[in-house]
Order: C-alpha cells, then structure tokens, then sequence
C-alpha cells in the first residue's frame, strides 16, 4: 500500500485544516453537487491534497477501509450528490515516526516478512500519548527499508497487541506483502493462539463465545459485551481451551476468530474468569490477587514476579505473502508467565 506523504503537516496542528477529518484521523465526508459523477479516488484526491496522496487514499478504498454510504466500493466507482464518504485515513504525516535504538528478538525474517517476539510495556506504533520508544522506531533501525510499506505513520504493520500482551507480531516488510496480510487478517484465515492465565477455575473445558464488542458506556475507553444491535457494536468470536486447571486459576488457550480491540481479555472477564493482573478487565479479581500475594510474603513464599496481565500471544500461522504456502512462528512463553505457573501448579499439588 503506498505511504502517506512525508514533510510538515497543516498548521494548526495534526488535522487542521483538513476538510472532514477529525484529530484522530477519522474521515466523514459528504459529497458536493459539483461532484456528483466523479470517481472516489480522484474526488478524494482533490479534497485531501496535499496531506494524504491520492495512492494511499486509493489502497484504503481498495481494502474497503474507505466507504460509501456504509458500503465498500473500488477507486473507480461514480459518486451520487449527498453520499457519505467515511472512514479511518490515520493522521497526516506532520512527524513521520524515525528510526531509534531498540533490543528485538527477532523470530524470523526473509525477503517478504519480520517476524518479532514482542515484550510487554512496549506500543505498537506512535500514536496518542507516544510519539517514540515504539515497537515501529526500533524497528525502522533495523530494519529501514519498512519506512515506504503501508501507512508512513505505522510502516509494515499489518496487526496489533496490547501494550502490556507479549509474544508473535509479524510485520509486512513490501508492499506486496502488506497487501497480502492485510487481506488474509481481513478474510480471517489467519490463525492465532495466545496463551492466559485466569483468575478462577473454569467450569468448561472448551467453548466459543460469540459475544458482541462496542464502548463500554460508563467507560468510553475500554471495550465491553454489548447487544449485536447497539451502537458501535462489533462481531466478536473467540474459542478457549482449559489447557490445565492451577486450583484457584486455568491455563487456557484462546483462538480468536475475529481481532476486536482488547478481545479476548473483554470475553474472559464477562465469563468471570479475567486475565490474571489486569487492572483494566479484571477489577474484581485485583482484591484476590493481591491477597494471594500477600499471603505468601507473609509465609515467606516466593511472589510471582509478573507484574502485566497474563497474556501472550504464542502462535500464528498464515499464507506466506511469497509462496502463499502456510507458515506458522511460536514465541515461548516470557519468563514472568512462566514463574506465574510454576508457582500456581506448586500450590495446586500439580
């Protein structure tokens, strides 16, 4: 997918002064009379001239990114007066993300992909609140042909995980390739596995949960189970498997079918079962787990030392961009979930 183009961007800050696009790169654009009969791609390519190129625009209508009246279309589609344009264009590039410094752990890596095994505390990409020490800066260092692949302010990445949630990420090191894996995470043939410890036993040793995602309405920043019918709610569908039963926590693997923001900690908390130390999802159970720590200082017993929620991505498994034969990368388990489980299995009797 092409890049965003680089250089300063509009005064005024990030988005100012780019018509129908909010601070956080959001589009929402109605279409003019003097339009009506105008392809999409050049149509948007007048408009957001010169803080988003009219390639770029033209991928994100391509990968239904970009849609009209709710609706995915091609670059080439005649637009009707009074259509509604909308969708996430990413903020412009005012300060394109540089190369820094950074220890990876590299899993893989050939002409097409970058396969890294991510640690906790780390953000994917600049964006809110961050505009360095991310994944992407230590990647442009080693890595610095990535800087013209997809969006410019988020080189080579194709999907996400949680500050705080370790393991398997693979990044698009072409263009081809980024298409690709942006096509494979879209039909949700890709294949992922991550490894939790929950708070609590659970009660089946396998099941779906094919709940709803949207807003959480007393908590606009976090996700919740919602209605499939209210509004901003997302599909959501996630398989778990009891791996081993630790007393007064599981070991399980979630298979997520879709990719919702914060999935699989959303849907393991509405059972009951949160993710061991997540303060976000896991509220209710932070009073028991301090207790357990407590307990074992003040017998003298060796604390865990894990301090993120349990979570970590183990494994995935998609066709490779050049071969288009299956490939599948593993990250082990880090050392603080290892210690974690160690210890539960040594007071289970396990």
């Amino acid at each position: 997918m092409p890049v965003l183009p680089a250089g300063p961007g509009p005064a005024g800050g990030p988005t100012g002064g780019v018509p129908g696009v909010d601070e956080a790169g959001a589009l929402t654009l109605s279409v003019p009379p003097e339009e009506a009969g105008s392809r999409i791609d050049r149509f948007l390519g007048r408009q957001l001239a010169p803080h988003y190129s009219r390639s770029f625009l033209s991928a994100l209508v391509e990968e239904g990114r970009l849609t009209v009246d709710g609706t995915a279309v091609k670059p080439s589609f005649r637009l009707v007066a009074g259509q509604r344009i909308a969708g996430e264009l990413g903020r412009p590039a005012s300060g394109l993300p540089g190369p820094e410094p950074m220890e990876l752990r590299v899993l893989h890596s050939d002409e097409s992909l970058i396969v890294v095994d991510k640690p906790s505390g780390i953000v994917i990409h600049p964006g809110s609140g961050q505009a360095s020490g991310t994944l992407v800066n230590g990647l442009l260092e080693r890595f610095p042909e990535i800087a013209v692949v997809g969006r410019a302010e988020r080189p080579g990445i194709v999907h996400r995980l949680d500050r705080e949630t370790t393991g398997v990420i693979v990044v698009a090191r072409t263009n081809e390739a980024a298409k690709s894996l942006v096509n494979q995470f879209k039909r949700k043939t890709v294949q992922k596995e991550y490894t939790a410890v929950v708070w609590g036993e659970m009660p089946f040793d396998n099941d779906w949960i094919d709940l709803a995602l949207g807003p959480d309405p007393r908590r606009p920043q976090q996700r919740a189970v919602v209605a499939a019918d209210a509004p901003g709610a997302q599909e959501a569908s996630t398989f778990y498997t009891v791996e081993e039963r630790l007393g007064r926590a599981s070991l399980v693997t979630a298979r997520p079918r879709t990719g919702r923001t914060h999935q699989i900690r959303v849907h393991l908390a509405h059972l009951g079962f949160p993710v061991i130390a997540d303060p976000q999802y896991g509220k209710r159970m932070q009073a028991g787990w301090q207790q357990w720590k407590a307990a074992r200082r003040e017998l003298e017993l060796p604390e865990p030392i894990l301090q993120r929620h349990a979570l970590h991505a183990r494994r995935i498994t998609l066709q490779h961009p050049a071969t288009d034969e299956p490939v599948t990368f593993e990250a082990p388990l880090p050392d603080d979930m290892v210690d974690l489980i160690a210890l539960l299995r040594e007071e289970a009797g396990a």
